[in-house]
């Protein structure tokens, strides 16, 4: 599984973040925004993930982050970035797969979202 998913968006760049962000939203993140305006991405609880890990069902914490430039071109790319060592510290091989289905559900969610609003141009995995 990727541990990047790179959309590159054409058009005005905060009305591409606010599709980011409904995107994300839709996934159960909630969205917080950095100081260097980049997006930590955050569902479930970290306490009931510490104690029960993987067993922790729909309240495992997954976090994901969502950094924003522009390409040569001038289009905003929004990078949806995971982190696998957390996922296997908070839940062994279990959390990783947690985190590996989350990721694939969250870039299919970004990818429709932004085709659907017609501002997709390309996206690269890696």
């Amino acid at each position: 599984m990727s541990s990047y998913y790179d959309c590159f968006i054409s058009g005005d760049h905060e009305a591409a973040k606010h599709l980011v962000a409904s995107a994300l939203n839709s996934q159960g993140f909630i969205v917080e925004v950095q100081p260097d305006g980049n997006w930590f991405a955050r569902r479930g609880n970290m306490t009931t993930t510490m104690f029960a890990g993987a067993l922790a069902g729909d309240d495992f914490q997954i976090t994901f982050g969502v950094q924003f430039f522009v390409d040569a071109a001038g289009q905003l790319v929004a990078r949806l970035d995971k982190n696998l060592a957390i996922g296997f510290f908070k839940g062994g091989v279990w959390g990783l797969n947690k985190i590996d289905n989350a990721f694939g559900q969250t870039a299919t969610a970004l990818y429709n979202t932004l085709l659907s609003a017609g501002v997709l141009t390309n996206t690269v995995e890696g």
